[in-house]
């Protein structure tokens, strides 16, 4: 009776340890997921951060907005993109909250922006040509003729471009604040 005693308690003890190690293995693996996924976010954070501001420089000194400077903050979000089912190691779901929306706002931003940029270029680029056209039919003519003939032409298209005219200003200002977002999520993240 002892003997069996002996063993059923052997078999528990040895059964309830391997328990409480798997259970702090499994604990430990999640730990370091949550702590790789949150350097990843905020490597991306600050990465992004910076492209802001190129952004905002880009855009006060030039009026244009680079598409390699977008394409870079497309692709800082890598981490995000290939991770997001991994959000869910945040307990707190407030930050999970915030990363979402984040990392989803801004990259519609980043996407209305870059079709309004390579919209305006297709527009700027059928302007162009229409304008050259009509001066090699008529070398005599002068260019703001030519200009004033080819908008008249494109009455649709000017309008569509002083829409974009406005409305991208307002994006990059959109974008820019951004900025702020990704540096106080950043500032969660390390609390």
């Amino acid at each position: 009776m002892d003997q069996i005693f002996a063993a059923l308690l052997g078999g528990f003890l040895a059964a309830s340890t391997g328990w409480f190690l798997q259970n702090r293995l499994e604990i430990s693996r999640t730990d370091k997921a949550r702590k790789l996924l949150t350097t990843g976010i905020c490597d991306d954070l600050n990465h992004s951060i910076s492209l802001y501001e190129k952004i905002d420089e880009e855009w006060t000194k030039t009026k244009i907005i680079w598409f390699s400077t977008l394409n870079e903050l497309k692709e800082s979000r890598q981490t995000y993109k290939e991770n997001k089912n991994w959000i869910v190691l945040f307990s707190d779901s407030g930050i999970r909250n915030k990363i979402f929306k984040y990392y989803l706002k801004s990259a519609e931003i980043i996407d209305t922006l870059e079709y309004q940029q390579r919209r305006k270029y297709e527009l700027e680029n059928k302007y162009n040509g229409l304008v050259s056209d009509i001066k090699l039919k008529n070398p005599d003519m002068e260019h703001k003729e030519a200009s004033d003939l080819a908008i008249s032409y494109m009455s649709s298209e000017n309008n569509e471009y002083q829409r974009l005219e406005s409305s991208i200003p307002e994006i990059v200002s959109k974008l820019t604040k951004f900025r702020i977002e990704a540096k106080d999520l950043l500032n969660e993240l390390h609390a």
